[in-house]
């Protein structure tokens, strides 16, 4: 299902909220079952996409084969602090074992230092690698707003 180009009170229905829910299984201690289950609770309400760890990627692609949910995970999880080549690997990988969305978390330590030629270089490069192996995958960069001043949020 795709959602309408406009969404009123009066056309708002579940099945659209659950279109607009990007899914995280994203707990440390979460079991294999577990995944499997909040997969299979995606594919019941149809939700946009489950976010999953790296090591869970491939599970849940098979898991949600031909539903219509998207499967995502996250990159350099969770402070961002992996090397450049260390994130772009993950990357590459996640789309191997069937991701098609990627949540790049950033360098909060080297924006914080100002170095955003750094911050920036690493998403270009993250997101060059992966839109050349997948074109269609989604990146999106997380930044841990709790962390940072009003002018390193406008920065980031």
């Amino acid at each position: 299902m795709s959602l309408p180009a406009e969404i009123s009170f009066e056309t708002l229905t579940p099945e659209i909220v659950a279109k607009t829910i990007d899914h995280a299984l994203l707990r440390p201690d979460m079991t294999i079952d577990e995944v499997v289950a909040g997969c299979k609770l995606c594919a019941e309400y149809q939700t946009a996409s489950v976010c999953v760890k790296p090591c869970d990627v491939k599970i849940a692609a098979e898991t949600l084969k031909g539903t219509g949910v998207d499967v995502g995970t996250v990159i350099g999880f969770p402070h961002g602090n992996s090397p450049a080549n260390v994130k772009v690997f993950e990357a590459l990988q996640a789309l191997e074992d069937g991701a098609v969305e990627l949540d790049m978390v950033l360098n909060i330590g080297h924006l914080k230092s100002g170095r955003l030629d750094k911050v920036l270089g690493e998403i270009s490069q993250l997101t060059s690698a992966a839109k050349a192996k997948l074109p269609t995958c989604c990146v999106k960069v997380i930044f841990e707003c709790s962390l940072l001043t009003d002018d390193e949020k406008i920065a980031a």
